[in-house]
């Protein structure tokens, strides 16, 4: 029997997944526990941006990945909303940044709802980006590559309000077993359908969560390298016990690769 501390415990969990479902509106929702960084150093991060079109307003939504030029990579779930990308820039809200058009977006064919397998859509940009030192294409892996060792996410953060536009990082986090994964959001969330698919998933964990609204379709990587982007993790941020979840980017290069090919 659960004591009336846990019912209200596991009550006040949820899955949190992309756009637009996703967005919230506390302060204390945000990447946790990241630390400002430079966008010369992780120049292939982009902020994915939807905008209200009556009053010309735009707000982060999902994190991104600079693939090319003309081409981001982000999650699936923010596909409906992504208007404008913003690269280059480590405070969203700095007054000469790059902002370019969202012309066209391609969503992974087997890609079904916000919480499944499958969460990767490549946005096609209206104009070609600039390279320079604070934006730069991400080394991606070879198709099927495996990593181990210490990674970084990167996250802009649910930016309802001014206060969550700047660059953040969380650092050495650790990879875990899908197996591992699974019974740790089972522990939490016990009557929830958990989803971690061995061809599409891989986890992080650090005691806690680390990703939260806004983060979601942004870099796991690893020295330069693109290992993963965030597909879903828990609400409230930063729960306790909390592994983090993204779409194994590995898996996907050949799927990558022809998109871009056969609509450039």
């Amino acid at each position: 029997m659960f004591s009336a501390k846990v019912v209200i415990f596991l009550a006040s969990l949820a899955i949190c997944y992309g756009a637009p479902n996703a967005k919230l509106s506390s302060k204390k929702l945000k990447i946790s526990p990241g630390v400002d960084v430079k966008i010369e150093d992780y120049p292939f991060v982009a902020s994915v941006q939807w905008c209200n079109r009556i009053y010309g307003i735009c707000e982060n939504i999902c994190g991104g990945v600079i693939v090319n030029e003309n081409w981001i990579l982000t999650s699936a779930s923010c596909a409906f909303e992504a208007r404008k990308v913003i690269v280059g820039e480590s405070d969203l809200n700095a007054k000469h940044k790059v902002i370019v058009n969202v012309a066209a977006k391609y969503k992974h064919p087997n890609f079904t709802n916000k919480f499944g397998p499958n969460d990767l859509v490549l946005l096609k940009l209206s104009e070609a980006l600039t390279f320079n030192d604070k934006v730069q294409p991400a080394k991606l892996p070879s198709q099927g590559q495996e990593f181990n060792g210490t990674f970084v996410v990167n996250g802009y953060n649910s930016i309802t309000t001014a206060d969550y536009s700047i660059l953040q990082a969380v650092t050495n986090l650790s990879l875990i077993s899908n197996d591992d994964c699974y019974d740790k959001f089972k522990k939490l969330l016990p009557y929830e359908k958990i989803v971690i698919d061995d061809d599409s998933n891989i986890c992080t964990f650090s005691g806690a969560s680390n990703t939260c609204s806004g983060d979601f379709g942004g870099p796991l990587s690893q020295n330069g390298t693109v290992v993963g982007t965030v597909t879903w993790t828990i609400k409230p941020c930063g729960a306790s016990g909390a592994p983090n979840v993204y779409t194994k980017v590995s898996n996907f290069i050949d799927w990558i690769n022809q998109t871009i090919t056969e609509n450039s």
